[in-house]
């Protein structure tokens, strides 16, 4: 247990990348007509007179001619003082032992098209991805207008290495040898795509964040870590526990609370309680974002056990109530959640519920405009979405809940000194009491007001 790492939150981090046309020659060995590999293997045992190879071949004075004029004109074969033909040192580097055929190595032209991450200058897959959900590194503007020169040396240092990896295509060469590269003959920038690369935060029972490692995914590593840690580190949290203790209290809730202590977190405790099952407990405890896999794994455990609603039963929502934090819904895993969720919304011809997810939205002159554009960009597709200031709780809680079913609290919680992101914690209920807390907590924050004009909930976003 003491080398035990735990998962507790996930980013995914989204570099531009640029796809290349590039156009370049490789040398590959070929063998040679037969006659002429005959020709070169007599020679290359002993020199030999004109008559020798006559006799040898069974050719007469105009088919010898017709042998040995290409070779000697290409400077391969040569008469000795003797008048003997014999290989010359070009002829004989087609040789790499007596047994072996002559080959020569020959310049073959293709093209491929290759893209590079324009962070490190990676190569990467070609796949285009969606810019959505996840954090834009910054790109170096210098390596962003030079951009082809950068492919052109990358591809050209790590060339055998993307021939080895079957990065390029088959190439048909002798005795599956790796070709070299001859020339790059251009190099043509075609579209610029999304690369992400998804980080998953793990602690281990010290509070000690495991490092981010790419080693194994990336040749220039370096680079890429390091402008991954500069787009985490430049937004350093604020410890959040008074907003988290109030929710806590409000909540009436003692699942997560024991295991907070003002500098760290008793996470030994908190995973021998998950190991054990909380049987005597009115709550399963959830460790993560709720989109996160094992809070999810939890959540979809109760939507699977729901039963359809008859014809004449209105159906309820689901409500989901997205944590304020840079970090929240910037992970693949939001999208695969809101898809489950949406999947279960319907058994068969029946009606499960309805969900609409509330979208935190920060201060600002003309909010009911500008929160639509921030969450598009963001996310993408804004369906089932509404706004809500500022959040539950400041915008560290998370909360899924459908009433009289279950409720699932996430209490995203900022600790600077032990991550330089949000630590989610919460539970999942089914006890009714506990339910009905959570549904009058979120109820009284969405008819309250910040001001007597500036009510919790925004409503739909206008996106235009």
């Amino acid at each position: 247990m003491e080398n035990t790492t735990i998962e507790f939150n996930e980013v995914d981090y989204i570099v531009p990348t640029k796809t290349f046309k590039i156009e370049f020659s490789y040398l590959s060995k070929q063998g040679f007509p037969f006659v002429k590999e005959f020709l070169l293997k007599a020679l290359y045992i002993s020199p030999l007179s004109k008559f020798e190879l006559s006799s040898f071949f069974g050719f007469n004075q105009r088919e010898l001619a017709a042998a040995i004029e290409e070779p000697i004109s290409k400077g391969e074969i040569a008469y000795s003082d003797e008048g003997k033909l014999f290989l010359t040192p070009l002829a004989k580097g087609y040789f790499s032992s007596l047994d072996d055929k002559p080959m020569v190595e020959k310049p073959q032209t293709r093209s491929a098209s290759v893209s590079f991450e324009l962070v490190g200058f990676n190569k990467v897959k070609n796949q285009h991805q969606n810019w959505h959900s996840g954090l834009r590194l910054k790109v170096n503007h210098e390596k962003q207008s030079l951009s082809e020169q950068h492919a052109r040396a990358m591809f050209t240092k790590h060339f055998q290495q993307l021939v080895q990896n079957d990065e390029l295509g088959g190439f048909k060469t002798h005795d599956n040898s790796l070709p070299s590269l001859y020339s790059v003959d251009k190099v043509t920038s075609k579209k610029t795509i999304a690369h992400r690369i998804k980080r998953r935060f793990e602690i281990d029972l010290d509070n000690q964040v495991k490092p981010l490692d790419l080693r194994q995914e990336y040749v220039n590593d370096e680079a890429v870590v390091q402008e991954i840690l500069n787009e985490t580190d430049n937004f350093r949290l604020s410890n959040n526990l008074n907003s988290i203790t109030s929710a806590w209290d409000a909540f009436e809730d003692m699942s997560i609370s024991r295991f907070i202590h003002d500098t760290s977190i008793d996470f030994r405790s908190l995973l021998a309680e998950m190991v054990a099952g909380s049987y005597d407990k009115p709550y399963e405890l959830l460790l993560g974002p709720l989109y996160g896999k094992q809070p999810l794994s939890v959540i979809e455990n109760h939507l699977k056990q729901l039963k359809p609603l008859k014809n004449n039963q209105k159906a309820q929502e689901l409500s989901w109530y997205a944590a304020n934090t840079r970090y929240w819904g910037m992970s693949e895993g939001f999208n695969t959640a809101k898809v489950i969720l949406v999947n279960y919304s319907n058994k068969g011809n029946s009606k499960n519920y309805d969900l609409k997810l509330y979208l935190p939205c920060d201060e600002h002159p003309n909010i009911e405009s500008q929160a639509g554009k921030v969450w598009k960009q963001k996310l993408g597709n804004l369906e089932f979405c509404e706004g809500i200031r500022n959040g539950l709780f400041d915008g560290s809680v998370e909360i899924l809940v459908l009433e009289g079913e279950f409720a699932a609290v996430s209490y995203h919680l900022a600790m600077p000194d032990i991550s330089p992101v949000h630590i989610p914690l919460g539970f999942l209920t089914t006890d009714q009491k506990l339910i009905a807390n959570v549904v009058s907590v979120v109820n009284q924050f969405m008819s309250d007001s910040v001001s007597h004009d500036k009510p919790n909930l925004i409503g739909k976003f206008q996106t235009k």
